[in-house]
Order: structure tokens, then sequence, then C-alpha cells
């Protein structure tokens, strides 16, 4: 009867032992045995942060006029109708893009329109002298990494033309 404990405990610590010195390091191979992991291992070094994704100036002009520029990675896009303006204090005003959606299969959302490379929106009102836009927009990376919806407030000052980020 001990004989039998005792080898069932080193057979045990036999199959541990061969497991162990079996198997690499995760952090040396990034291999698992789940494949989605894996993938996100992988590319989690290579995905790039939500402000250098989208890189965002914003500009009050002359004319009165909001104008607002994201650079979007060449790897990533931002949906289009994710995108949202909400202005503070509550006023009139139009937005304007000459930028062309492009129509896309989307694994998250389905058949959307997407925008690559450069968006431009130029918001139009009589603005007051201090206005606070709060912006919503989301995105994704063509590996299949989307970004969670990314909030930005913008401080614009009318008569300094200042424009600062909270």
């Amino acid at each position: 009867m001990i004989f039998k404990k005792l080898f069932r405990k080193l057979f045990h610590v036999f199959l541990f032992t061969v497991f162990f010195l079996s198997n690499p390091i995760l952090g040396e191979t990034e291999d698992t045995l789940n494949p989605s992991l894996n993938k996100l291992i992988k590319i989690s070094n290579e995905i790039k942060g939500p402000d250098e994704a989208f890189k965002l100036e914003v500009v009050y002009n002359e004319l009165n006029q909001i104008e607002l520029t994201w650079l979007i990675d060449n790897q990533c896009f931002l949906y289009k109708d994710k995108l949202e303006f909400y202005i503070s204090p509550e006023q009139n005003f139009s937005f304007r893009t000459k930028n062309i959606a492009v129509q896309q299969d989307d694994v998250y959302f389905g058949n959307v329109e997407v925008y690559y490379q450069e968006l431009h929106y130029v918001l139009t009102g009589n603005f007051s002298e201090e206005v606070i836009i709060d912006l919503v927009y989301q995105g994704c990376n063509e590996k299949g990494f989307c970004y969670p919806p990314i909030k930005k407030q913008i401080l614009l000052n009318k008569s300094t033309r200042g424009v600062s980020f909270n």
C-alpha cells in the first residue's frame, strides 16, 4: 500500500517535470493552445494607441468655423456612423465633409461605411465666445483589433482662437 502511494506521487512528479520541461516559456514563443490568443499576443505589440492611430487636429479658423481633421494610420479606419458631435452651450451648427466613405463588410458591425487615411470635417455656426465640443468616434485596425469608442472634449475660445483638449 505504501509502495502504491509512493509510486503515484513519483509518477505525478515525473509527469509534471516532463510537461514543464517540454513546454517552452510562453513569453519567449508567444504560443498557447488558443489560436485567437496567439494572434492577440502577437499583434498587441503592433497595435498603436488610439491617439496615434487617429491623430486629431482642431483649428478654429478666421471664418468662425471649427475644422476637425483626423490623420488615420495606414492600417486603421474610422466608422462613419460611430462619429458624434455634441456642442455646449447648445447651439445650431452644421457640419460637412468632402471625404467619401468606403463601403465595407465589417466582421463586427456588418455592412458599414468607413474612412481611411484622413477625415476632415468643418463645423459652421454662430458659435458663442467659449465652446465645448464633445466628440465620440470609433475605429478599428485591419488586423482585427477594434478600439473602444474614443471620447474627446475640446475647449475653444472665439476671441483668441485658442484650442485645448480637456
